[in-house]
């Protein structure tokens, strides 16, 4: 990672430590009154239970990761740590978690590429679609430098520990009124992006017109025809039924992400180290068998949802890259942290 990068992260975490130093006089005020606090009977040897949110359906990856965890908690612990799978954000939409989990009272969650726009917003640059070749090339990023100071902004803003990243398959476009092949065809198409700076500058150059919406309301306002289109990894499209909802699937590749599997940091530092030991392992070993899973079901879920009804399209990717690439990094050069688009580049993968 460049030197340019290394000097601004120390000059972010400093002014941000600061911040969270303030907070946690607060916070400290309050503990008692906290679920999950370290000097509650509740921790220890004593049971556990931990709330995990995330957006997805019963299909969708979120829930399958975190039935995989509640499971190998429950082994290992004879039941004595308890994952209560709190799908399709019954306990809020991802920016809302981030509040709840900020206060203690969320314990843990998956997350998709906001909490970087909240909480680490001068790394937005890694939220622009078409900018990484592979998955491989993505797992390095995050793994290196720029993914552990990144990690770090979340702690230092948010109060919001990652354990565990898991892959995703690309995101890919869905609409219920036109098949699009090329930019051209994206003309006035009402697509529901999330609320992500980035996201929005890409769409509009591509010539639709993206609104943002918080997950739990775009089926409806897909059924009602609110929009036309929205745009998720195959797993997130199926999981979550869009292929009622929609007509075309169109494969554009346009972002290749993951989830972020996370914790509030109140509830982290109530837990006897012997705990996180445990709960990072079980994080780490649902990890590997959710991306496991999530790679065999890939090719599945392609042939499921032309089974469905839908209309798979490829279409010309070449054209939508082209324009993405050329137009969006220019509004972005006063936002995002110098020399970050260049490092991500250049990293391999």
């Amino acid at each position: 990672m460049s030197k340019v990068i290394k000097m601004e992260t120390t000059k972010m975490n400093t002014s941000f430590q600061m911040r969270l130093n303030r907070r946690n006089v607060l916070a400290a005020m309050g503990v008692a009154a906290t679920v999950g606090l370290s000097s509650s009977p509740v921790f220890g040897a004593r049971q556990i239970t931990i709330r995990f949110n995330h957006t997805d359906g019963p299909g969708g990856d979120g829930y399958h990761f975190s039935e995989k965890l509640k499971s190998l908690l429950a082994e290992r612990t004879n039941g004595r740590i308890q994952v209560q799978n709190t799908h399709s954000g019954q306990l809020g939409a991802e920016r809302d978690m981030y509040d709840s989990m900020q206060i203690g009272a969320i314990e843990m969650g998956r997350s998709g590429s906001l909490i970087i726009s909240v909480a680490a917003p001068l790394y937005a640059a890694l939220d622009m679609p078409y900018l990484f070749r592979s998955q491989q090339h993505l797992r390095n990023v995050l793994s290196g430098p720029i993914g552990q100071a990144m990690h770090q902004e979340f702690l230092t803003r948010r109060g919001i520990r990652v354990l565990g990243i898991v892959n995703r398959g690309p995101r890919h476009l869905t609409t219920s009124n036109r098949p699009v092949r090329t930019p051209a065809d994206l003309a006035g198409l009402k697509l529901r992006v999330p609320e992500i700076a980035v996201y929005l500058a890409a769409w509009r150059a591509l010539g639709a017109s993206p609104t943002p919406m918080a997950f739990p309301e775009v089926f409806t306002a897909l059924q009602q025809g609110t929009i036309d289109g929205q745009e998720n990894p195959l797993s997130t499209i199926h999981g979550n039924s869009f292929h009622e909802v929609q007509r075309h699937l169109v494969l554009t590749t346009h972002v290749r992400g993951n989830g972020w599997m996370i914790a509030s940091e109140r509830f982290w530092q109530s837990l006897t180290e012997a705990d996180r030991r445990l709960l990072q392992q079980a994080v780490n070993d649902a990890s590997a068998h959710a991306d496991e899973q999530i790679a065999q079901r890939e090719v599945g879920l392609l042939a499921t949802l032309r089974q469905r009804g839908m209309n798979v399209i490829e279409p010309d990717i070449n054209a939508f890259s082209t324009v993405v690439q050329r137009e969006v990094p220019p509004r972005f050069a006063d936002r995002w942290l110098p020399g970050l688009l260049d490092a991500v580049i250049r990293t391999a993968g």
